[in-house]
């Protein structure tokens, strides 16, 4: 951790670290669990290399939602806050912030329990509900003009076709070749059901922690954006429900009944965030590289969307089975 750093804590905080021990994750950026008078903490160094100045500004309107959440009871780390912000910019390297540690474990579809994934489906619908509070006009996200995102598909696939050389790897050319069966019956109505507002965005298995049985803590709002908020249901069950391209029925039916308790949510509505996901991460996996090498969770990312191209059609039977 950079001195400039551990001064401030102390200036600014009031924070005087005992022990500082690295604490891994994040792409490009540093975190360290820090031993204080007043408890554990988590400070975070933003990467220069991925956030400009003007990206810092659209995380420091993420992380004030995070704040909200966390006053309305969702399980998220509350934040320190200096002169009403969240981000502490100390030059132009140097930007980080201080939020509570939270213990926890990260599970995967072979570790997660039935209980625990009752929980996350509830603490998604509680965050989903303390989201619909907050006012929307000023959150920037993803483009939400329903013809906009058909067309941005349909560019994709022309874009893929066209590199689809004879020494693109062949599961590759298959994998773009199997998109357009499904982008010729999207349609506006299927888009129009699907409700907007804000969502976390990044609702992945790395950032949500469990105790024993429940949701321990949310983490990285960074990404939390105005989007289709169905996104983070397809997301959670595909990090949490999909294993060896098997959809687990229990552990589905349980992240439904947590949700239910704060907000409705059907089979049917389930299957569209499957097909949701889809069509928000398909230009982001299906890309050649990934068939080239196994890279790690980006290896794991395409997987899933492989099976759900596999499976478009199909999706509603296999949850009812």
């Amino acid at each position: 951790m950079k001195d400039s750093i551990i001064y401030d804590l102390k200036d600014s905080y009031g924070i005087i670290c005992n022990k500082i021990t690295p604490v891994t994750g994040g792409w490009l950026n540093k975190q360290w669990k820090v031993s204080t008078d007043k408890g554990e903490v988590l400070v975070k160094q933003f990467s220069n290399k991925r956030f400009s100045r003007d990206k810092l500004k659209l995380i420091e309107s993420a992380l004030q939602r995070q704040i909200i959440l966390e006053k309305n009871g969702v399980p998220c780390p509350s934040i320190w806050q200096y002169g009403g912000n969240a981000i502490r910019l100390l030059d132009n390297e140097t930007a980080y912030m201080v939020m509570d540690f939270h213990l926890g474990k990260v599970e995967n579809p072979s570790t997660i329990t039935t209980m625990q994934m009752h929980s996350l489906g509830n603490a998604c619908g509680l965050m989903h509900k303390a989201f619909s509070q907050i006012p929307e006009l000023s959150v920037k996200g993803f483009p939400i003009n329903n013809r906009q995102v058909i067309d941005s598909l349909w560019t994709n696939f022309h874009d893929s076709m066209q590199e689809c050389s004879s020494d693109m790897p062949i599961e590759y050319r298959e994998a773009v070749l199997a998109q357009e069966p499904i982008l010729k019956q999207l349609t506006n109505e299927f888009f129009e059901k699907l409700p907007k507002g804000i969502a976390h965005e990044d609702f992945t298995s790395d950032n949500i922690l469990f105790d024993v049985d429940c949701v321990s803590a949310i983490i990285d709002f960074d990404r939390n954006s105005y989007s289709y908020i169905w996104h983070d249901i397809g997301r959670a069950i595909l990090s949490f429900a999909l294993k060896d391209n098997v959809i687990n029925i229990e552990k589905t039916y349980a992240f439904l009944e947590g949700y239910s308790q704060h907000l409705m949510l059907t089979l049917p509505n389930i299957a569209d965030a499957l097909r949701l996901s889809w069509c928000i991460e398909v230009p982001w996996w299906i890309q050649p590289e990934f068939f080239r090498k196994y890279r790690g969770k980006a290896g794991r990312f395409k997987d899933e969307i492989l099976w759900l191209t596999e499976n478009w059609f199909e999706i509603d039977s296999i949850l009812c089975s």
